[in-house]
């Protein structure tokens, strides 16, 4: 079998972008894009745009094989996935978690299947119900939609400094919990490595179930992404 990485290159990104069965019927998708949280800048992102060198091309192997092999009838039990690069920014993860969001949506013709958020955002979506204000979502409706939906993918694990770690580990404790005990998968991506991923979420070695739960549902692998910035080639 040719290399994943091969056939692609081969592909027309036209047909590449429009493959999906013909033989189930159709659902308006406009808005999935955006209903998934995904912002205007990565709507456009897939595996056909992306830039490949020896520093991704695993992690686009392996994204790529995750966006196929996720299981659409009954979407539980499937592995999740790690992406990181220690200490490094605009080297492809959230376009490739993208490019998993847009590929789940070209293959599933009922609902949408995924949720994108940035774990920043999703810390303030949280705590903006605190405020108690009528007619505003609740924490358990937003801690529903987060572990409700079929692939959570949360961007940016650790990015910004939080006064409260306490908070952002019991947040992730509840959705990591509920998520591995429904056989719901999540994918985070994040600039620390895997030891300082496992302080963020628990804060010490006496403090690791979120950590150890996620572990598992990784099957114990985080996928590294080397290079340099994209950004700073423009």
């Amino acid at each position: 079998m040719e290399h994943i990485s091969k056939t692609l290159n081969q592909l027309n990104p036209q047909v590449y972008e429009s493959s999906v069965d013909e033989y189930t019927p159709q659902v308006d998708k406009s808005s999935w894009l955006s209903d998934s949280g995904i912002s205007l800048r990565y709507r456009d992102k897939s595996f056909a745009n992306f830039e490949l060198d020896k520093g991704n091309k695993l992690a686009f192997d392996k994204c790529w094989e995750y966006a196929e092999g996720f299981p659409l009838v009954r979407p539980i039990n499937y592995h999740s996935l790690g992406l990181f690069s220690k200490g490094v920014w605009g080297v492809g993860k959230t376009h490739l978690v993208c490019a998993i969001a847009r590929r789940l949506q070209e293959r599933c013709q009922f609902v949408n299947p995924v949720l994108y958020m940035t774990e920043p955002d999703m810390l303030r979506r949280v705590r903006r119900t605190y405020d108690h204000r009528d007619g505003e979502e609740t924490e358990d409706e937003v801690l529903r939609k987060l572990v409700g939906i079929p692939l959570l993918i949360i961007d940016d694990v650790g990015k910004e400094e939080i006064a409260d770690p306490r908070f952002v580990q019991r947040v992730w404790f509840s959705i990591i919990n509920t998520r591995y005990d429904n056989l719901r998968p999540v994918i985070i991506t994040a600039n620390l490595s895997p030891d300082e991923i496992s302080y963020h979420l628990g804060g010490n070695k006496n403090n690791e179930a979120t950590f150890d739960r996620l572990y598992e549902m990784l099957q114990g692998v985080f996928y590294e992404i080397k290079g340099k910035s994209y950004r700073r080639k423009v």
